[in-house]
């Protein structure tokens, strides 16, 4: 019967995280085979396991693609069938179009073909008049374009007869970076951003394929031929072997289409350029981030500390972390505005008292903890025949306050601190003081997404996902070129993590992962030493492609004590440290948390009231982990 209980409270959390989303955005995708191909990976041979867009999507939560990519097209095909190919009205749209332009001979015209917008004869017409569509579906939208990249020898993985040779030769005396100069010119002219592949280094010509096996055409032996010595050896599709095998896999698979390591690349430079597209830094208005990431236990000034005003036998009061010497501000938590005081609010014995007459809002004990089920609204409590209150979305933040202050100087802070792991994670920290380039891949449940934190809701103070918090402030302090991908999850269980981990995190080849499973482990009474071995295999399965990766593993916070969701979590931290070692460190983000909640309530610190944090718990973790990686 428990057993029963327990996966109908999964399921329903389960049901609940699928129906909880960020403000959504539309990617519409328009481009060739290289887009079409994200989509349609059965028909690179099994080359390919992530496209280009599928990787840019999980940078942005929120963000879904449409992916309008046509094998073959050229700009001029996508112009003269542009109304009938059902692209629909959305936020962003990027145009990947030219190099089949190139090999089939069209004119690239001049830039008068593009400002006359006359015809579709030039690829100057074309892209004129794609855009002047994708404007008519929405004048508001980013528009983003991007260049065909360099090409080698192509040849088609399942019919060899379907092969050309690279852009290192000019089709019918025109260059294909003519092509491309016609594509950034219409962007310098209209103001659009232009991703430039073809120029970009990293895609080089010399760095598309390892080599190309032909038939020497002296001796018929097969010999692996690098560039530039195979474009001067034949091709025969009707009599050779396929040219690139396996082993000869770089950026590129067939010469022409990116492999995962050229979607990765190409994935990349998109997600430069939507960053501020797609997040434009609201949070600059509100928060500084340097500020955000000072850590609680020893900042002079504790910023943006949340608070649940909640009415205790007839008086409406909240406590602080720490004695305040001097409160300097209490904003609503969404910064709609602030409370006055003398008017709103005074300060008595440590605590935030709230003053009659105010418009502070509040809970009332029984507001949070009841005896019959509110639709939308509730979860099933711990003890049998209650309920907890509960909502996504910002529905706890706009009922909490945040409160600035200056902390009294004996104040102490008694839970978990961390240390720099300048030995245990040597090779991380190495990386970043060397600045040599760091990958860092998240690999968790809704916390690491960053459910209810205000940037994923769109409202003020826009804080970023606690990752972000992290990569942002390495960033500032090492002035390192740190990339990461965010491979959680929500509602996901380190089981689904071991099983998923070759795709979502050994693809992106990672110097560091953090690991944040455990929450939904705890409450599905996942067994410590299952969770412990399930936490290990992730670990051995990254570390056998490569020895020297390094990980974070998290501890979780605590579930909400008084709602079913609370269960093992509490578990997990002693089996972490068993796993501890070189190369692992353990973020005790449960003992953060236990020693929180005996100086504030669990209201003061979620976003859903049963397992997320809000805002100022997030900066917990974040703050967290940068002791473990700066000074």
């Amino acid at each position: 019967m428990k057993k029963t209980r327990l996966m109908l409270l999964l399921a329903v959390v389960l049901l609940l995280l699928s129906a909880y989303k960020p403000q959504e955005q539309t990617w519409v995708a328009i481009g060739d085979s290289i887009t079409y191909l994200n989509d349609h990976l059965d028909e690179t041979g099994s080359r390919v396991t992530k496209g280009y867009l599928t990787r840019v999507a999980e940078q942005f939560p929120g963000l879904h693609y449409i992916n309008k990519g046509f094998n073959g097209w050229t700009s001029g095909g996508i112009a003269q069938h542009i109304d009938s190919l059902g692209i629909p009205a959305a936020d962003i749209y990027s145009v990947f179009l030219g190099t089949n332009d190139w090999w089939q001979g069209r004119r690239t015209g001049s830039l008068d073909d593009y400002k006359t917008g006359k015809d579709n004869a030039t690829v100057y017409g074309s892209f004129r008049i794609i855009i002047n569509k994708l404007r008519r579906l929405n004048p508001t939208a980013r528009i983003v374009l991007i260049t065909p990249m360099q090409r080698a020898d192509f040849v088609y993985i399942n019919d060899p007869r379907n092969n050309a040779f690279g852009s290192y030769r000019q089709k019918n005396g025109q260059a294909l970076e003519t092509i491309v100069n016609a594509i950034d010119s219409i962007g310098r002219y209209e103001q659009i951003p232009v991703i430039d592949l073809y120029h970009d280094g990293q895609l080089a010509m010399d760095k598309l394929v390892k080599f190309k096996r032909l038939k020497d055409p002296a001796s018929g032996a097969y010999v692996n031929y690098t560039y530039p010595e195979f474009t001067k050896i034949p091709f025969n599709p009707a009599t050779d072997d396929y040219p690139y095998p396996r082993e000869a896999i770089s950026l590129t698979y067939d010469g022409l289409h990116p492999s995962d390591q050229g979607n990765a690349v190409i994935a990349g430079e998109v997600v430069k350029v939507f960053n501020p597209l797609l997040n434009a830094e609201d949070w600059k208005k509100y928060i500084d981030l340097r500020a955000y990431t000072k850590p609680f236990w020893k900042t002079d000034t504790v910023i943006d500390e949340s608070v649940q005003v909640i009415r205790d036998q007839g008086s409406l009061n909240a406590k602080l972390l720490f004695r305040p010497a001097k409160i300097l501000s209490v904003r609503a938590a969404d910064y709609s505005r602030e409370y006055i005081k003398g008017k709103d609010w005074d300060e008595s014995n440590g605590e935030l008292v709230i003053l009659k007459g105010s418009s502070v809002p509040f809970f009332c004990r029984e507001d949070l903890i009841f005896k019959e089920a509110k639709p939308g609204h509730s979860m099933n409590g711990m003890m049998p025949g209650t309920f907890v209150l509960f909502s996504e979305g910002s529905y706890f933040s706009s009922r909490q306050l945040v409160v600035s202050y200056l902390p009294e100087k004996l104040r102490h802070w008694r839970g978990p601190v961390p240390e720099l792991a300048r030995l245990t994670l040597s090779n991380t920290v190495s990386k970043l003081k060397k600045q040599t380039g760091l990958k860092v891949v998240f690999y968790g449940n809704s916390i690491e997404v960053g459910y209810n934190a205000s940037g994923l809701e769109k409202t003020p103070p826009y804080m970023p996902v606690w990752p972000e918090l992290v990569i942002n402030r390495l960033k500032a302090v090492y002035g390192s070129q740190i990339t990461f991908v965010n491979s959680s999850v929500a509602g996901r269980l380190a089981k689904w993590g071991q099983d998923s981990v070759r795709q979502r995190v050994m693809s992106e080849k990672p110097d560091l992962v953090v690991i944040g499973f455990g929450m939904n482990d705890g409450t599905a009474h996942v067994a410590p030493g299952t969770y412990r071995e399930q936490i290990k295999a992730i670990i051995d399965s990254v570390r056998s492609a490569n020895t020297k990766a390094e990980f974070i593993l998290i501890a979780p916070m605590l579930a909400n004590p008084a709602s079913a969701f609370n269960g093992f979590q509490s578990l997990y931290k002693t089996e972490l440290d068993k796993l501890a070692g070189q190369g692992i460190v353990v973020a005790d983000l449960t003992g953060v948390h236990r020693e929180l909640l005996k100086h504030k309530t669990y209201q003061d610190m979620t976003g859903n009231n049963v397992n997320h944090p809000n805002d100022y718990l997030a900066r917990w973790y974040a703050q967290y982990l940068l002791g473990l990686l700066t000074r």
